[in-house]
């Protein structure tokens, strides 16, 4: 189970990054954790008059760290009052910044958006949430990517959605969302997609899932639900099945550069950027 005491929020000035900072302020709020802002300004690169040389970058004018300082202090104050906040500035490639503050700072939580300014494109998500998805062995929780659901934010979780492959770690991750649903007072629905041919699956699925959570000692509000489903499109299934039952937060695993090493990441896994396109709540992915 992950233990919160310090979160990071990339920020971007973009309405959608805005919207991140009701997660931000629920997740802080409950466990007491200092959130992080952090605002990179992007290298400036010319190209020398003469043919042949290649890019250089140039010192970023202190006018503009100044501006950019200037508007990270004026952002999101209301949202995020009361909070225990620290708003840094720096400048650089953002998704190498995010990667080595998330380390330097002992940070165990990332909240961004998938995609902040630039065009909106319905089917990829923003390289620069790729690249931290990927690179970075943290728990990384992403906003809603499909714009018809992205101005649904709440700041409670009221039914933690979950999904598992019943692999080795499917432990880790069943508990990260039972331990979200206790703190939150919320539902727990538990979701597993195997391949077809799974006799008994059912059963099964519900004995793990009962075994598992009775070695927690948490309490969830009622009405559990632990369904299992045999064949389909695994990203398909898991997010009809979190939009069913209203899930205002979806927890999966996930693979990333150090963990897999070049393998091939497991059912579930592989399927993390599809799961998180077509969500119709955040997803927390571990």
């Amino acid at each position: 189970m992950i233990k919160i005491s310090c979160i990071l929020l990339p920020v971007d000035f973009s309405e959608r990054c805005l919207g991140m900072t009701h997660y931000a302020r629920a997740l802080a709020e409950k466990y007491t954790a200092e959130l992080i802002l952090l605002h990179v300004i992007n290298p400036v690169f010319v190209t020398p008059e003469l043919g042949g040389a290649p890019p250089a970058t140039v010192a970023v004018p202190q006018w503009l760290i100044t501006e950019k300082n200037k508007a990270l202090e004026e952002f999101a104050l209301p949202e995020l009052a009361g909070l225990t906040v620290r708003r840094l500035v720096y400048e650089g490639i953002p998704e190498m910044q995010i990667l080595e503050v998330a380390k330097s700072e002992d940070v165990q939580l990332v909240i961004m958006p998938t995609h902040g300014y630039g065009v909106v494109r319905r089917f990829l998500i923003g390289s620069v949430t790729a690249k931290v998805l990927d690179d970075l062995p943290l728990a990384v929780l992403t906003g809603v990517h499909m714009e018809k659901h992205a101005h649904d934010t709440k700041e409670e979780f009221a039914v933690v959605a979950c999904a598992i492959d019943l692999k080795a770690d499917s432990s880790q991750t069943l508990l990260s969302a039972a331990k979200l649903a206790s703190d939150f007072a919320a539902k727990l629905a538990v979701i597993h997609v195997a391949p077809s041919n799974s006799g008994g699956l059912q059963s099964r699925m519900e004995e793990f899932v009962t075994a598992e959570l009775a070695k927690s000692n948490l309490s969830f509000a009622p009405g559990r639900i632990v369904s299992a489903v045999e064949g389909g499109d695994i990203a398909e299934i898991i997010c009809g099945f979190a939009e069913r039952v209203r899930a205002d937060l979806l927890v999966i695993g996930r693979d990333h550069a150090e963990e897999t090493g070049g393998k091939a990441a497991g059912r579930l896994r592989s399927h993390t950027y599809s799961i998180i396109r077509q969500a119709s709540c955040p997803v927390l992915s571990l």
